[in-house]
């Protein structure tokens, strides 16, 4: 076998100029900028324009495929190895440090790390993976098989890249294939995932606006409302300041409610806004109505509406609500969904339950099913065989996860990576990093892993 340890220590100055000029680019969807020839805004459009330019000067046969992915590709016959990432990140909300978009480089040694949103999720991962792959092609060592990289610019919105991109494009699947966008050592199973919202047509007078959040797989951590002056709301923001600030404005109260941001995978380690504002405001102006929807946004388990379960695999189900508004010019209120399940579950029944426990109607936008690999298959065996050979975690198993990857759209493919055990990056969160040591060290082991899937395959 290569050394690929000693061979990818050519690669990481590039590797983390690469990166740092990847994250400056803010890649967030932008509706106000979406045309034909750029379906997912500027923003994610010139990031994909600037991964292809890198490539195509380094020799790689490029496309942007329908302006939705942009697909980096090596080798000329057999069979296809596939790795998919993705260039769009989620909003930069909260706090941070540092500015999300500058890649700040911080810390020394051990501690040295990358500063800035998607430097783990998933820019930083996509970029060690095409490091990998320029690795093998320089060194000849794609050879009786051909890799194809393609970086979604839609993952964080349901993955609508990778279903045009196998769907009207017609793109080959890949023979075996892995996408570096969860933990090491290696992702065997998904939970089933469906997002939508709540719709009610009702009157919330004094309030005259709700509005909060920017995505479905993030807890939100800012809701602002807008309301008639009201002397009960104005007592709970000075009887606990957690909730946020308060300030009047004429006859006008606003009301800003401050949570904190996690994962829709594990919103029990966030702190929602959106339910601090409905108990809040249910409990001052005496509103049963939102002081119900307060429980619900509260209940991450199910459990306030009956919706709780525990798979044998993927374990317990979650509930998360990322986004929401109320006009009281239209008298209607709506709030995002994202409800994500195990093997075995009967979501619908459960969604049916959560619709008469608020007495709302529930619109979906989008529904994937659990996903679950053999252990013991080739794909899933090759790629613990690499992972244990290059760090010499000889025990480490493969794992089940709440979240979802492109592992659920592109056939014959795991997620395997980036992220190391204790080393999480706070995606989807503030002060999102990468450990520079994390990222080089992926270089070698994504390479490994290509080159013995490519092996594997034919």
């Amino acid at each position: 076998m290569p050394n690929f340890k000693k061979l990818a220590k050519n690669y990481e100055h590039n590797a983390v100029l690469t990166l740092q000029d990847l994250v400056k680019i803010n890649s967030v969807y932008d509706e106000k900028t979406v045309t034909p020839a750029s379906p997912y805004g500027k923003g994610v459009d010139e990031a994909l324009s600037a991964f292809l330019t890198l490539a195509k000067e380094h020799g790689f046969k490029t496309e942007k495929t329908l302006n939705r992915c942009a697909e980096v590709a090596y080798g000329e016959k057999g069979p296809l190895i596939g790795v998919y990432a993705h260039l769009d990140v989620v909003p930069a909300t909260g706090k941070w440090d540092n500015p999300p978009f500058e890649a700040k480089i911080i810390g020394e040694g051990k501690e040295k790390k990358m500063i800035g949103r998607g430097t783990s999720d998933d820019k930083g991962p996509l970029v060690a993976a095409y490091y990998a792959m320029k690795l093998l092609k320089d060194n000849g060592l794609i050879d009786g098989y051909r890799v194809r990289l393609v970086a979604g610019g839609d993952e964080e919105r349901g993955s609508s890249c990778l279903e045009h991109y196998f769907g009207e494009a017609k793109k080959e699947e890949c023979a075996l294939g892995f996408t570096p966008d969860a933990d090491f050592p290696l992702i065997y199973a998904e939970k089933g995932i469906v997002h939508g919202h709540f719709l009610k047509s009702i009157d919330l007078s004094p309030i005259v606006a709700i509005e909060g959040g920017a995505a479905y797989n993030a807890v939100c951590d800012k809701v602002m409302v807008t309301l008639s002056a009201n002397k009960k709301v104005k007592a709970a923001f000075k009887a606990d300041p957690s909730l946020g600030d308060y300030s009047e404005e004429g006859m006008l109260g606003i009301a800003v409610f401050k949570g904190k941001s996690a994962h829709a995978s594990t919103p029990e380690l966030g702190e929602s806004a959106i339910a601090k504002a409905f108990l809040t405001l249910g409990t001052a102006l005496d509103n049963p109505f939102l002081s119900k929807l307060g429980l619900f946004v509260s209940s991450t388990d199910g459990s306030v509406f009956g919706g709780e379960h525990t798979a044998t695999e993927l374990g317990k189900s979650t509930y998360c609500s990322g986004m929401v508004k109320y006009d009281c010019s239209k008298h209607s209120i709506s709030f995002s969904f994202d409800y994500r399940f195990g093997e075995k579950v009967d979501y619908e029944a459960n969604i049916k339950k959560a619709e008469d426990y608020l007495d709302m109607n529930f619109a979906k936008a989008s529904y994937t099913a659990p996903l679950l690999y053999d252990k013991k298959s080739t794909l899933v065996a090759t790629l613990m065989k690499s992972y244990r050979h290059m760090t010499h975690k000889l025990f480490d198993k493969p794992m089940a996860i709440g979240g979802g990857t492109y592992a659920k759209e592109a056939k014959n493919t795991v997620a395997y990576g980036s992220a190391f055990k204790n080393h999480p990056g706070d995606i989807h969160s503030p002060n999102e990093y990468i450990y520079l040591s994390d990222f080089l060290a992926q270089i070698a082991i994504y390479a490994d892993a290509i080159y013995r899937l490519g092996k594997a395959a034919q």
